[in-house]
């Protein structure tokens, strides 16, 4: 079972890593990332699209709605 790690930069990581970590790992796009392109990583869509929830884009829901939005997010990534 793989464990979390510190904020990884998913720009630096391969394929082959990617599908390796864990959903609900913290992660960053880009060296020095800010707080809009911190994210949770979801997974590797059956497709091959690599699959986050931005925390810029959840900034403003709340509670349910946002548990909800990651849920669909988690079930998304799993195909």
């Amino acid at each position: 079972m793989a464990k979390y790690q510190k904020i990884i930069d998913v720009w630096t990581l391969t394929k082959e890593q990617k599908q390796g970590l864990q959903a609900g790992q913290w992660i960053t796009a880009g060296k020095n990332g800010t707080h809009a392109n911190k994210g949770i990583w979801c997974g590797v869509s059956s497709g091959g699209s690599d699959v986050a929830l931005w925390l810029g884009n959840i900034a403003s829901l709340k509670g349910a709605k946002r548990l909800e939005r990651i849920r669909f997010m988690m079930q998304y990534a799993k195909g």
